[in-house]
């Protein structure tokens, strides 16, 4: 597509539905509204802010350079499986995560990244500050609005590409879903500077703001339970769904079909969750097979039903 003014691609995509004036008066911080869950707190646009976020994806957003080789979550058609088989034959992984992950990516981060982007957008400079406001929430991005999965990707774009080259050389594996990162390797020894590699890829990259939760931190091998993101992976190199997952969801899918009361009482008595919140954590684990074990979830469907799975399944992509 050749780049044109904003105004141009905002008039062809509403065709008077919304004027420009309007998308540029928007005061964002006027739509939204928060709510803490799970000790975390979600954002929700207003509809006219999430309308103009679908437009700011389709016009913007979705011209950022990903590093598709390493980066599997937020994108159309990857799986957490496809995060996890390139370390099913390794011998030794290392795993973390990024502390407040989308806390630590700033209006600064996205501004150079917009920057050096190659969009549709020939003005962008004129209204970046403008965009940044919408997409932004206090300087940061914030965790509910759906353009902030695709930027945070984004944002990591030079950190995955230097992190996979030094893989590369030192013939690491390493693959990112979201915060969870991996490295394997045929060894143990091969892996044991990961943490100092990885964090030397993010301050050279994207400065001090970002840091590995150490006490996600880990160092396995084979000879023990290798558990990546919820899978588990055999001395055989095959991949499974972690069994304990797979009991809690089939146990909570049976009580939502049989009894529901009790399934209230297990919320309750577990985390203290009222039945929304609980039902919301059910339909997480089973968008989490959708993901990782088409399999598996054929199975769910044959035992509970496709109006059952279907339903849950819903929930989680709204």
């Amino acid at each position: 597509m050749n780049p044109r003014p904003l105004r141009q691609l905002f008039d062809a995509m509403y065709h008077e539905k919304y004027r420009f004036e309007e998308f540029l008066a928007l005061k964002p911080e006027e739509h939204y509204s928060s709510v803490r869950w799970n000790r975390r707190t979600i954002y929700k646009p207003s509809p006219t802010l999430k309308e103009f976020h679908h437009f700011l994806s389709g016009f913007l957003l979705d011209y950022l350079p990903v590093d598709q080789s390493v980066s599997f979550a937020y994108r159309k058609g990857a799986t957490l499986l496809q995060a996890v088989a390139p370390h099913a034959h390794s011998r030794a992984f290392f795993q973390t995560d990024l502390e407040r992950f989308f806390d630590s990516i700033t209006s600064d981060l996205i501004r150079s990244v917009l920057n050096r982007a190659a969009t549709p957008v020939s003005d962008l400079p004129e209204h970046i500050e403008h965009i940044l406001g919408l997409l932004t929430i206090n300087g940061k991005l914030p965790i509910g609005y759906s353009t902030s999965p695709i930027l945070s990707n984004a944002c990591l774009f030079g950190f995955d590409k230097r992190l996979a080259a030094i893989s590369n050389e030192r013939q690491w594996i390493y693959t990112r879903y979201a915060d969870d990162i991996i490295i394997s390797a045929e060894d143990r020894l091969a892996i044991e500077d990961a943490s100092h590699v990885i964090e030397s890829c993010l301050n050279v990259e994207l400065g001090d703001g970002f840091v590995l939760n150490q006490s996600k931190s880990k160092l396995t091998t084979i000879g023990r339970k290798v558990k990546l993101l919820g899978l588990v992976i055999l001395p055989t190199g095959t991949i499974a769904i972690d069994r304990d997952v797979r009991n809690k969801m089939e146990s909570w899918l049976y009580f939502y079909v049989k009894d529901r009361s009790r399934l209230a009482k297990i919320f309750r008595e577990e985390r203290s969750e009222g039945m929304e919140e609980g039902l919301q954590r059910l339909s997480g684990f089973i968008s989490y097979a959708y993901a990782a074990d088409p399999a598996y979830l054929e199975k769910l469907r044959t035992k509970f039903g496709n109006t059952v799975i279907d339903s849950f399944l819903h929930r989680s992509a709204q």
